[in-house]
């Protein structure tokens, strides 16, 4: 199978320029699609990750859109249904899978990975990405895939303990070699070293057994 990974503008991208605008990362799929008349329709669905202000400002922004069509969130899981012109529709070939989901990062770009049988299918994607979403290529190349990720595998964390996880991640505290302390990371969160110890242990207790019960 050829696996192909991008690097996005996300500036250019419709969910990625509101990302970036009130400073939130997201991570997701679009599962599915329809056409209707002059647009296509996406289905997406993912978690949206950042400060509480930052996530309400982003959505009460978004649902001025009108390429917004339907939306609904449950804690920090959002699904939505926006609509693009139908020239787009190269992107979301049926032959294409995606092994992981797509992330959308606060600063700036959007990293996607794309896999199919049929190169020429993604060379169209590549096409279409470098013209109108400033993509670059991360990767190209015949390889078999291993694994398909899912948002399935985030189990339900507290605000707390989701926010604990994730200035550990960005921070780089799962780094090899760590580049953060995680006396550094509490204050971050302006809490004190144990407690953010155990809002961080927790979260890794519910994350790696839920995701060891899919295997």
């Amino acid at each position: 199978m050829w696996v192909m990974k991008l690097k996005l503008d996300a500036s250019k991208q419709f969910l990625g320029g509101y990302a970036v605008k009130h400073k939130v990362s997201m991570v997701g799929y679009t599962p599915s699609y329809y056409k209707d008349k002059n647009w296509l329709y996406l289905i997406t669905t993912g978690f949206i990750f950042g400060e509480e202000k930052n996530k309400k400002a982003l959505i009460k922004d978004l649902k001025k859109d009108p390429r917004l069509v339907e939306f609904e969130m449950s804690g920090d899981f959002a699904v939505a249904i926006t609509k693009q012109p139908l020239f787009t529709e190269p992107v979301y070939n049926p032959k294409i899978i995606t092994p992981s989901p797509m992330i959308i990062n606060k600063n700036g770009y959007i990293i996607w990975e794309l896999a199919s049988f049929d190169r020429k299918v993604l060379e169209k994607v590549f096409e279409f990405a470098e013209k109108h979403l400033g993509a670059e290529l991360i990767k190209f190349r015949e390889e078999k895939i291993s694994n398909i990720s899912s948002t399935k595998l985030m189990p339900e964390l507290t605000k707390k303990q989701k926010r604990a996880l994730e200035i550990a991640i960005n921070k780089g505290y799962y780094d090899y070699p760590k580049k953060i302390k995680m006396q550094e990371l509490s204050k971050i969160m302006g809490i004190s070293y144990s407690t953010y110890q155990a809002h961080l242990k927790k979260a890794e207790s519910k994350i790696l057994p839920e995701i060891y019960k899919e295997l």
